[in-house]
C-alpha cells in the first residue's frame, strides 16, 4: 500500500513538474514574441530631388513693391452679424428661461479671503 502512494506522489509530482515546465515556456514564448514587435523598425528618410538647373541665387526683391493678390482680400467680419443693419444673429442658443434653473437652497457660500500681498522688495 505505501508502494501506491509512493508511485501516486512521484507521479503528481512528476505532473507538477510538466505543468510548471511548459507554463514556464509559454511565458518566454510571450515575453520573446511582445519583444519582437517591440523592435526597432527600419525608418525611411526623405530626400530632396537633386535639380540639375537650380538657381546659384535667389530672385531679386525689390524694395517698396507691392505684392500681387488675387482676389483682393476682404475686411474681416465678426461672425453672426449681418452687414445691413447690424442685429445679433438670429441662429444659436438662447438664454435660459428661469424655470430651466435649478432651485436655489442652502445658504450661499462665504466671500473668498482677502489676497495677501508682502511689502515691495527694496532694491539696493
Amino acid at each position: 500500500m505505501t508502494e501506491q502512494v509512493n508511485e501516486q506522489k512521484r507521479r503528481a509530482f512528476w505532473q507538477d513538474g510538466l505543468f510548471g515546465s511548459a507554463m514556464l515556456v509559454a511565458g518566454l514564448l510571450l515575453i520573446g514574441g511582445a519583444l519582437y514587435q517591440m523592435r526597432p523598425q527600419p525608418t525611411l528618410q526623405a530626400q530632396a530631388p537633386q535639380s540639375e538647373s537650380a538657381p546659384a541665387a535667389p530672385a531679386e526683391s525689390t524694395p517698396g513693391g507691392t505684392r500681387p493678390t488675387t482676389p483682393p482680400p476682404e475686411p474681416a467680419r465678426p461672425q453672426g452679424r449681418d452687414d445691413n443693419d447690424g442685429r445679433a444673429p438670429t441662429t444659436g442658443a438662447s438664454p435660459p428661461a428661469s424655470s430651466d434653473r435649478p432651485p436655489v437652497t442652502g445658504t450661499p457660500l462665504p466671500q473668498a479671503p482677502a489676497e495677501k500681498s508682502a511689502p515691495p522688495i527694496d532694491r539696493k
